[in-house]
């Protein structure tokens, strides 16, 4: 069996399963080029190694396509396609994951407030569609791509409520927003329709640029690098690892779980219903959202310390 037919074959299967493949398709059909028109067993060791190689060097996406090739050889050899995976024997060390910023609430105060600088005589609604945009990431921590997919007739204003269709997982959803944020998009949905064209009607884009299409993603993440710049936001580490505007997602759910803490609402049964609220079909998924920030290390200490130090804890001064 060829390599390229096995990789379609995994593809198909992958798909029927529901789950997109576009980045994994994309890298191993990138595979099948680089190594050519041969056969599935005819793979050796060392080729797969040199794919992994940036440029001769390690990198975060030599960690992505070691991950993918493993799920692929896996299934390969599940089915008999191949005797082993020729995957290199001893796992290199791969570069750190990058670690997300979480922003502080005067940060995201900076953010909103350097939007008019993105202003354009071509766009003239662009700060607003640009603080819009993040008020309602911020808000609502859903993902960027499932923002900028949002159409007019998503965002039910009359019920305080946006549609995400079509999500990482091929699903829908309902997210309510809270009463300030209905405020905000519905201003801005007020003036986008007046403003930009509709070329779709209600299928228009929520977020649209002077033709009425969506803006797109990386045009989007340009615009917030011009945006933390603006406000003095940044690292002192390399370019690629700069703040993101993912991290507002990251933001929202940590800045969430210090408010429960504080409030000293129960955060265990609380994480479950946040999970739900941000699309993942489990807590499991969610946890990669709650990294040990100082902050709330130190709410997690007190709420320890009230538990087991009930009588110190509550004695007056």
């Amino acid at each position: 069996m060829t390599l390229q037919d096995t990789v379609n074959a995994y593809l198909v299967y992958k798909r029927a399963l529901g789950m997109r493949m576009e980045s994994e398709g994309q890298m191993l059909q990138f595979f099948c080029r680089t190594l050519g028109d041969c056969d599935l067993a005819d793979v050796r060791t060392d080729a797969v190694a040199s794919f992994i190689l940036i440029r001769g060097a390690l990198t975060r996406t030599s960690k992505q396509k070691t991950s993918v090739l493993r799920s692929f050889f896996r299934y390969a050899v599940g089915r008999g396609f191949v005797a082993t995976a020729p995957l290199p024997k001893i796992e290199p060390l791969y570069p750190a994951a990058r670690q997300p910023y979480i922003y502080t609430t005067s940060q995201i105060q900076d953010l909103l407030a350097a939007t008019p600088r993105l202003a354009h005589h071509c766009v003239p609604i662009r700060p607003e569609s640009a603080r819009t945009l993040l008020l309602l990431l911020y808000g609502t921590g859903v993902r960027i791509g499932d923002a900028l997919s949002l159409s007019l007739r998503d965002v039910d204003i009359d019920n305080a409520l946006i549609t995400v269709r079509d999500t990482k997982f091929f699903k829908s959803r309902f997210v309510p927003i809270g009463e300030k944020l209905t405020k905000y998009l519905a201003e801005y949905a007020d003036v986008r329709r007046k403003v930009l064209p509709t070329p779709a009607g209600d299928s228009s884009a929520f977020f649209a640029n002077r033709t009425g299409y969506r803006w797109s993603r990386n045009w989007v993440e340009a615009l917030f690098r011009r945006l933390c710049v603006a406000a003095g936001i940044g690292r002192d580490s390399p370019q690629d690892r700069q703040p993101r505007i993912h991290d507002l997602r990251h933001t929202m759910v940590q800045h969430r779980l210090l408010a429960w803490y504080r409030t000293g609402a129960d955060v265990q049964r609380l994480l479950p219903q946040l999970a739900t609220y941000l699309g993942h079909v489990d807590i499991c998924s969610t946890q990669h959202y709650l990294p040990m920030t100082p902050e709330l290390l130190h709410e997690a200490n007190i709420r320890f310390q009230a538990y087991a130090q009930p009588e110190k804890y509550h004695a007056q001064p």
